[in-house]
């Protein structure tokens, strides 16, 4: 790894993402969660604490004013009356509330401008570590590659300009995969689990799953260091994200009288991730139409509130006991178009205009493909490589993993990191988003089909194990 090199790998990022930032800042991008969330950081700085912000009228009637624009509205913007009703958050991590009032608290205001250039000045980092993990692996060569791809990634650079965690844990992600990799060059000594876990326990403050990547990752060491060793390497590198969690778990104890360990919703989002296809049993993706019907059982009871989440679990519970031939037809849904066609945001507004979609088109017009693409041609042109990408990179890894077979053991860790994110998507619910993380595993992976054949040395790196 050469400085000069990764200087230039860290501006071609920058050069990517800041023409996003600049023009699609206020994109209305998941921006109920965005919303809640920076209502939760205004409450710690105006000192109510960590709690969301659950009225008046006046409040949540920006939310559906900014769906219907499209266009997110700063949290200064939105009114702040002293006696506004709250509850305590339990539905999400507390990180990304607690970034959010970082930056707010020297700046001066609740914009989130400033948040999201500090997300893109830090995502522009992470093609430095797919470069220094796969100048490790495979080679210069193959670094500057892994490297290249990421800066040029479109999804990741759109999800570093969106102000929410997701961009978070693919930072984190990208640390935990360098470390995998530095680790290995260096037989996995035990303080490098003690680094993991630390890194490990920031990502699970932004969202919950991330805990279990360092149990996957150490089971995967298991057939290079025995089961002995590598439970004790576990046994750290989630011991100390435990600790990390422990005052989270006290202080839901004494609010909620019960241990949760991160948060709730857990049912809520396995009950509507069934509603991703038609169903018989009354499943909705629709936190809205959910709630109302929850609600109109049990009135009274809270919107995701721990008690909201156990009302859900038995209908999840009947639906996986009932239906198994469902649940694995939506398994491999899920798995097939996280794969191949994850449809991820490329912050290419030409082709996410739902106005300038083919189906808006076709209703319009009548007309088809041909048509479309005369009368389209910008975005039809990005629709087609979006199709066409989805399956490349995932492609290129698994040639990239025949071709390096020989070294399967050193990279099963790598593997592992990637399954422990695509695990919970293809279980629980399917966002192309939630996949980008698994993206940087096929990235190195992909980078391996240019590295020089086993048996020959790796240019500027070290030679095939």
């Amino acid at each position: 790894m050469t400085p000069g090199r990764g200087a230039l790998l860290v501006l071609l990022a920058l050069a990517v993402r800041t023409p996003i930032l600049l023009t699609q800042h206020d994109d209305y991008a998941s921006g109920g969660i965005t919303t809640a969330l920076g209502l939760v950081a205004r409450n710690i700085l105006e000192g109510r604490g960590l709690v969301e912000t659950t009225g008046p009228d006046a409040i949540l009637a920006l939310y559906d004013r900014q769906q219907a624009e499209g266009r997110l509205i700063d949290i200064q913007d939105f009114p702040d009356p002293p006696d506004q009703p709250t509850k305590p958050l339990i539905q999400r991590m507390p990180g990304y509330p607690l970034f959010l009032a970082i930056v707010w608290k020297p700046a001066g205001g609740y914009r989130y401008l400033p948040v999201q250039a500090v997300q893109v000045l830090l995502g522009s980092l992470l093609p430095l570590l797919l470069y220094a993990a796969g100048g490790r692996l495979f080679g210069e060569s193959a670094g500057m590659l892994a490297g290249g791809i990421t800066a040029l990634n479109l999804p990741m650079a759109w999800l570093s300009v969106v102000p929410l965690y997701d961009g978070w844990v693919l930072l984190v992600a990208g640390v935990v995969v360098w470390l995998l990799v530095r680790s290995d060059g260096r037989g996995h000594p035990f303080v490098d689990w003690a680094w993991l876990g630390l890194v490990a326990a920031a990502g699970v403050s932004f969202k919950s799953t991330f805990l279990i990547v360092p149990v996957v990752a150490a089971a995967a060491l298991v057939p290079r260091l025995g089961p002995r060793r590598a439970a004790v390497r576990g046994a750290v590198a989630l011991g100390i994200p435990l600790l990390v969690l422990l005052p989270w778990t006290v202080r839901n104890e004494r609010i909620f009288h019960r241990p949760i360990l991160t948060n709730t919703f857990f049912w809520a989002t396995v009950w509507e991730g069934f509603g991703e296809i038609d169903n018989d049993f009354g499943a909705v993706l629709d936190d809205r139409a959910t709630f109302a019907a929850v609600r109109a059982a049990h009135p009274g009871v809270i919107y995701a509130s721990p008690e909201y989440d156990d009302l859900l679990r038995p209908r999840v519970l009947e639906a996986v006991r009932s239906r198994p031939a469902f649940l694995v037809r939506l398994a491999l849904r899920r798995l097939a178009r996280g794969l191949l066609l994850p449809d991820d945001r490329w912050g290419l507004p030409a082709a996410e205009d739902p106005g300038r979609s083919y189906a808006a088109f076709r209703a319009r017009t009548g007309g088809g493909p041909a048509a479309y693409a005369a009368a389209e041609p910008l975005a039809a042109a990005i629709k087609l490589m979006k199709l066409l990408w989805g399956p490349v990179l995932p492609g290129l890894a698994v040639f990239g993993l025949w071709k390096r077979r020989d070294r399967w053991r050193e990279l099963l860790p790598l593997l592992g990191v990637a399954a422990a994110f695509l695990a919970p998507t293809v279980l629980l619910h399917m966002e192309g988003r939630y996949l980008l993380p698994a993206c940087l595993v096929w990235t190195l992976l992909a980078a391996a089909c240019f590295s020089p054949v086993p048996g020959t040395p790796a240019s500027g790196g070290r030679a095939a194990a």
